[in-house]
């Protein structure tokens, strides 16, 4: 699973919007519509970020998603 793929199922999974996940994360939406659909790879700090959020929401977090985000592709 990608980061991409993962960020929309934990979203989609909690029931909320785009704009309700980036207010909880304190980013802008665009950034949560760039990281669903592949637009751009999110920093290590943004990763660690999404994944502290998942964690306190006993979120279960794939492990390739714990690695160095080596399967995360930008597309263009």
């Amino acid at each position: 699973m990608t980061f991409s793929e993962y960020v929309r199922k934990v979203r989609r999974g909690l029931d909320m919007s785009q704009h309700e996940l980036a207010k909880e994360l304190n980013v802008n939406f665009t950034t949560i519509n760039r990281w669903e659909n592949k637009h751009v790879v999110p920093s290590n700090l943004a990763k660690k970020s999404f994944i502290e959020f998942c964690k306190a929401r006993a979120i279960e977090i794939p492990d390739e998603l714990l690695n160095d985000g080596a399967n995360d592709k930008t597309e263009i």
